[in-house]
């Protein structure tokens, strides 16, 4: 694959996560866990990871700040990804630790505060991102943003990147998203909570996340995908729509899949395939996330069969 058709992320709130497999969480007790798996994080470097893994020649930038940084930053380089990312003057980037309960099927994640970037900085942030991603047609900006950059810098960095000939795939939230959506991104990947606090409605259903992705079609979307958790997803584009739904599983812990499926997306998308079957793939692979202690994790012997169980419907 050519450099030029691979892909590069953008994460403006790098993570490191920290995740913990214990047997039951006992509030006010000290515990032991009995497993663990330290992490490069943050929604974009899930993505580039799960790409990775994908057999993409992927780049990874955005922000690292501190030791933390430091650390996250280490991991990255061992993960073998290609990265370019600004190191921020001050404060620390933001640790996320994960405890996951495999008997009572339930996990807790607890993110802490992370850097606060001077407002100043946000210019030569964003040309040091725009630099970084040159060369590279299709970048994913995923995830949330530190405290002090503006509530623009989403949208700002997708204006740019798609007049300068990229294609831009999003998966971001609340005012981030609500701005991105104006600059008119390639593909926006949401889920239906984010989707709902963003055009004031509550969408449940496939017919209400047509309803939703259709709205932002028309407005210079090219690529629609919401997720719909146990009913899967909806894929909407100008000359269609689809559900997809998944496997049936025992799930460990679902924290990532909606990263992996990203990646799965965006790999897809780059390699020319139709949108609705880009989302079949990209289900198969956040079920596989599930399976897996760890974000963007997947074993991939597992996916072909997840694929084969996933269906495709085309919604009228």
């Amino acid at each position: 694959m050519s450099v030029s058709s691979c892909l590069a992320t953008v994460t403006l709130n790098g993570t490191l996560d920290r995740v913990l497999l214990i047997p039951e969480l006992r509030p006010g007790r000290a515990q032991d866990a009995v497993d663990q798996i330290i992490l490069p994080s943050g929604k974009g470097l899930n993505v580039a990871r799960a790409a990775k893994a994908l057999g993409c020649d992927v780049l990874a930038t955005g922000l690292l700040a501190g030791f933390c940084g430091e650390w996250i930053g280490h991991l990255v380089e061992h993960a073998g990804l290609h990265n370019r990312f600004y190191t921020l003057p001050d404060g620390e980037s933001r640790t996320s630790t994960i405890l996951v309960e495999p008997r009572q099927k339930q996990t807790t994640v607890v993110h802490d505060l992370g850097p606060t970037v001077p407002a100043a900085l946000w210019p030569t942030i964003h040309r040091h991102i725009v630099s970084a991603v040159s060369g590279y047609t299709w970048v994913a900006l995923c995830g949330s943003c530190p405290d002090g950059l503006p509530d623009t810098c989403c949208r700002d960095l997708c204006s740019e990147l798609q007049a300068q000939g990229h294609k831009v795939c999003i998966d971001v939230r609340d005012k981030w998203l609500e701005a991105a959506i104006h600059a008119r991104p390639t593909l926006v990947k949401c889920n239906h909570h984010e989707a709902s606090r963003v055009l004031g409605y509550t969408i449940s259903t496939p017919a209400d996340a047509r309803r939703a992705a259709q709205g932002w079609i028309e407005r210079g979307v090219q690529y629609v995908v919401i997720s719909l958790g146990e009913q899967g997803a909806v894929a909407v584009e100008a000359n269609g729509a689809w559900q997809i739904t998944a496997a049936k599983i025992d799930a460990l812990c679902a924290v990532g899949s909606g990263d992996a499926m990203m990646a799965g997306l965006c790999i897809s998308l780059v390699r020319g395939e139709s949108l609705a079957d880009a989302t079949r793939y990209g289900v198969a692979l956040g079920t596989a996330n599930a399976l897996t202690l760890g974000s963007a994790c997947f074993s991939l012997e597992s996916v072909p069969a997840l694929v084969a169980q996933s269906t495709t419907t085309p919604l009228r």
